[in-house]
C-alpha cells in the first residue's frame, strides 16, 4: 500500500505543478509539490522509501517540466529523501514545529544541491536569491507542515503501512 499512496501522491504533485505553471509561470520557482511528497515519504516509512520516491519523483519532475538532464531533480531528491529518511528514523521529528524546520532546511538543501550538481554538468540552472530562496523555504515549509497534518489526522499513519 506504500507504494501505491505514493505514486497517488506524486501524480497528485503532478496535477498541482501543472495548475500552477499555467496560473503562475513562475510559480515552480516558489513552490516544489514533489519536495513535499519525498519528505513525507522519508518522514513516514524511512530512508529507503524516501530515497526512493525521490528518484521516481525527480524523475517524474524532469520529464514533465523540462530538466535539462533528464535525472537531475532525481539524483537530488534521492538523496534528500534518503537524509530526511535517516533523521526521520534517529530523531523524533514528529508535530508542526520539526516538521516546518525539516521542510525549510530541505528546501534550502534541494536548491543548493541541484545549483552544485548543475555545475558539475555545465548546465544553466534558475539562481534564486537569498529572498527568493527563503520565501520558498517559508512557502514549501508552511504548505507541507498543513498538509502533513491533515493527512496524519484524516489518514493516520498506521493506516498509510
Amino acid at each position: 500500500m506504500k507504494a501505491f499512496w505514493t505514486l497517488v501522491a506524486i501524480v497528485a504533485a503532478v496535477l498541482l505543478q501543472t495548475a500552477l505553471s499555467r496560473v503562475f509561470p513562475n510559480g515552480s520557482l516558489m513552490f516544489d509539490p514533489f519536495l513535499l511528497v519525498v519528505v513525507y515519504c522519508g518522514l513516514t516509512y524511512g530512508e529507503t522509501h524516501g530515497m526512493l520516491a525521490g528518484a521516481v519523483a525527480g524523475w517524474v519532475q524532469d520529464v514533465q517540466f523540462g530538466g535539462q538532464v533528464a535525472g537531475l531533480s532525481g539524483l537530488t531528491k534521492l538523496i534528500l529523501g534518503f537524509g530526511v529518511g535517516l533523521a526521520g528514523t534517529r530523531f523524533l521529528l514528529v508535530g508542526a514545529a520539526p516538521q516546518i524546520l525539516v521542510l525549510s532546511a530541505t528546501t534550502i538543501a534541494d536548491a543548493l544541491l541541484m545549483h552544485s550538481l548543475a555545475s558539475v554538468f555545465s548546465i544553466q540552472t534558475h539562481d534564486l536569491s537569498a529572498a527568493g530562496l527563503a520565501i520558498r523555504a517559508v512557502v514549501n515549509a508552511l504548505v507541507g507542515a498543513g498538509v502533513f497534518s491533515m493527512i496524519d489526522r484524516r489518514v493516520g499513519r498506521e493506516s498509510l503501512s
